[in-house]
């Protein structure tokens, strides 16, 4: 048996609900600061919720001992504080974060129906997140 095979999907699909509502109201809090950009009232507050319910996935998926994919979700945490301060590039920021978002939840999907658990899957997300922090990525 190897590491991607024994993971228990059991526990992920306890708290799996749970998971989808976090990512879910994070990307409702998303969408809220994205509404804000244009009208120049930039509401960061709505990112500090979205990072407050990325945090929660992430305590659920250390919980269950999903180490590869809390450390995209870590990442992602590190890029939503780094939007917090608006730049030329915040649309291609919330787009990734957007994008995070859908890609984490849809893993954690496919690992409830079966999927091999696989998060070198999500590297590229990863890889992206990095660069867009500014961080030397992992090779």
């Amino acid at each position: 048996m190897n590491a991607a095979t024994e993971f228990d999907v059991g526990p992920l699909t306890w708290v799996k609900s749970e998971i989808d509502l976090a990512l879910e109201r994070a990307l409702q809090a998303v969408d809220l600061y994205e509404t804000s950009v244009p009208t120049g009232a930039v509401d960061v507050t709505q990112l500090k919720f979205c990072r407050t319910h990325l945090h929660q996935v992430q305590g659920a998926l250390t919980i269950v001992g999903l180490d590869g994919v809390t450390q995209v979700v870590e990442a992602l945490e590190g890029l939503l504080e780094a939007a917090e301060t608006p730049t030329d590039d915040t649309a291609v920021r919330t787009a990734l974060i957007r994008k995070g978002l859908v890609v984490i939840g849809q893993y954690l999907s496919g690992l409830v129906n079966g999927q091999i658990n696989q998060p070198l899957r999500l590297y590229p997300l990863y890889h992206e997140i990095q660069v867009e922090r500014a961080v030397t990525p992992i090779s």
